[in-house]
C-alpha cells in the first residue's frame, strides 16, 4: 500500500517537475569572467605594457643577483671542500647579502604590481560597469554567472569577448 502511494505522489510531482524545467529553460543566461575581459582590452594591454617598460630595470637587476647568486652557490659547492674556512665564510656572507637584495627586489616588485593592478582595476572600473549596463540591455539577459564560480559551462554561453569589445569601442 506504501509504494502504492509514493507512486501516486511521484507521479503527481512529474507536471509541477515538467513546469519548472521549462521555465529554467526560457532563461537567458550567461557567463562571464570579468577579469579576462578587462586584461584583454586594449586599454589594459597598453597598461600592462608600460608598466613592463617601467619595471624592467627592477626585474633586470633581480635577474642578475639570482644569477650571480647562483653561480656563487656552485662555486661553494664545487669548491668548497678545498676552502679555508675564512674564504668560506667569505662567499657565504655573499651568497646571503645576494639573497636578502633578491628578496628586497622581488618584494619591491610585486608591491609595484599589486599596486598598479589597483590602478588598473580603479581606471577599468567604472568603464566595465558602463559596459556591462549595456551588454545586458542590448542582450536581456536573465542571469549573468561569474566564472570563477562555475565548474563548467557551455562556451556558447560565454559573453566575455563581447564585454571586451564593447571596452575597446568605448576608450
Amino acid at each position: 500500500m506504501k509504494s502504492f502511494k509514493s507512486t501516486i505522489c511521484a507521479l503527481a510531482l512529474i507536471p509541477g517537475l515538467l513546469f519548472a524545467t521549462a521555465a529554467v529553460a526560457e532563461l537567458k543566461v550567461a557567463v562571464l569572467d570579468m577579469q579576462r575581459a578587462i586584461l584583454e582590452s586594449d586599454e589594459a594591454v597598453a597598461f600592462i605594457q608600460r608598466i613592463q617598460v617601467e619595471v624592467a630595470p627592477d626585474a633586470e637587476k633581480v635577474k642578475k643577483i639570482e644569477t650571480s647568486a647562483r653561480k656563487l652557490q656552485e662555486r661553494l659547492a664545487k669548491d668548497g671542500a678545498i676552502m679555508s674556512e675564512s674564504e668560506k665564510k667569505k662567499l657565504t656572507e655573499s651568497i646571503e647579502e645576494k639573497v636578502v637584495n633578491y628578496k628586497y627586489l622581488v618584494g619591491k616588485l610585486q608591491a609595484t604590481q599589486k599596486q598598479k593592478q589597483q590602478e588598473l582595476l580603479a581606471l577599468m572600473n567604472p568603464k566595465v560597469e558602463a559596459a556591462v549596463k549595456l551588454l545586458l540591455a542590448e542582450n536581456k539577459y536573465d542571469l549573468v554567472l561569474q566564472r570563477q564560480a562555475l565548474i563548467f559551462s557551455n562556451t556558447e554561453l560565454d559573453i566575455t569577448a563581447k564585454l571586451t569589445e564593447i571596452l575597446n569601442k568605448n576608450k
